[in-house]
């Protein structure tokens, strides 16, 4: 709805209605917005009490708000799920009473009309995404006013930017983090909240793996790493130069023997590389063993990248 509308024009309905809520203190109520494609001709705005050609009512879908100079702000949806036939949104009219008198006696108060520059709303064959828009109302700044919203969401991209800007708007989802956490400064400031989360949370967060029996890691997003493998010692030869899945500093290594009858096989034992941390980023590790031809063998390697 990119339509071109002039600024809203007030009926002397609407002037009326103002003038009884500041006498009386009584609320000036919006009930709805109607849209139509109206073609303003030779009709007088100031005796209008209705649009020329109602199409759709559209819901306030906030409490409204005072934007300066007397003005106040409404928000409207915009769909077409129940539009029958498809037609130009030319028209705009807002619809108001008084506190304590029913919806239906309300009538125009403000009228605008695009003309030839109004979009085009189809037929509810053709859904569209509703949207919303906003309006403003000469009403005088002494004016008490209450806008009838529907309970339904719809979210602006005002309404979100404000959201975020608020520094305590997470604050019940925040309060469950920090009592999971059982931290109580787990949040440095509030525009980098998020960002922490995800650094505390991260730490035990699985970034890469490889679930493969012969040659199979995981690594985790603070840098530790479990990696194994199978693999053989070849013809009569004592060690085995294991190339690791992903490079890291050593945390400790060892292997075994591959046979399902370990009682049997004893001595063909493996004893691994295994000298405490190494700072040393390596690529390799060589098993031993205490026999030639020795065949196939287990490892697992931990460590840190």
């Amino acid at each position: 709805m990119a339509s071109i509308y002039p600024n809203t024009r007030l009926t002397n309905y609407g002037r009326e209605l103002i003038a009884r809520s500041q006498a009386t203190g009584k609320k000036l109520q919006y009930i709805k917005l109607v849209t139509g494609d109206g073609q303003l001709d030779n009709q007088n705005i100031d005796t209008m009490t209705s649009v020329i050609a109602p199409k759709l009512e559209c819901p306030f879908t906030s409490n409204g708000e005072f934007v300066g100079d007397g003005q106040f702000r409404i928000e409207f949806a915009v769909g077409n799920s129940s539009v029958n036939s498809g037609f130009f949104a030319r028209e705009l009219g807002v619809y108001a009473n008084l506190e304590g008198e029913s919806d239906s006696a309300a009538k125009l108060i403000a009228y605008s009309n695009g003309g030839n520059y109004a979009s085009y709303i189809p037929a509810k064959e053709t859904p569209i995404n509703s949207k919303v828009f906003s309006l403003d109302v000469v009403i005088g700044n002494s004016t008490n006013v209450t806008v009838k919203k529907i309970d339904v969401a719809y979210l602006t991209r005002g309404a979100l930017d404000g959201h975020n800007r608020d520094t305590s708007a997470h604050s019940p989802i925040t309060d469950q983090i920090k009592a999971i956490l059982g931290s109580a400064n787990w949040k440095d400031s509030p525009a980098s909240t998020l960002v922490t989360i995800k650094n505390l949370l991260g730490q035990g967060a699985i970034v890469a793996s490889k679930l493969d029996r012969n040659n199979g890691y995981v690594k985790f997003a603070n840098g530790f790493i479990i990696q194994w493998g199978l693999t053989w010692f070849e013809n009569q030869n004592t060690y085995k130069d294991v190339v690791l899945p992903l490079n890291c500093n050593v945390l400790i290594a060892i292997a075994t023997d591959d046979l399902a009858d370990v009682a049997t096989h004893g001595d063909e034992f493996f004893i691994a590389w295994n000298s405490g941390y190494s700072a040393n980023n390596r690529t390799s590790i060589r098993f031993l063993t205490n026999r030639g031809n020795a065949g196939n063998f287990t490892w697992v390697c931990i460590g840190k990248a």
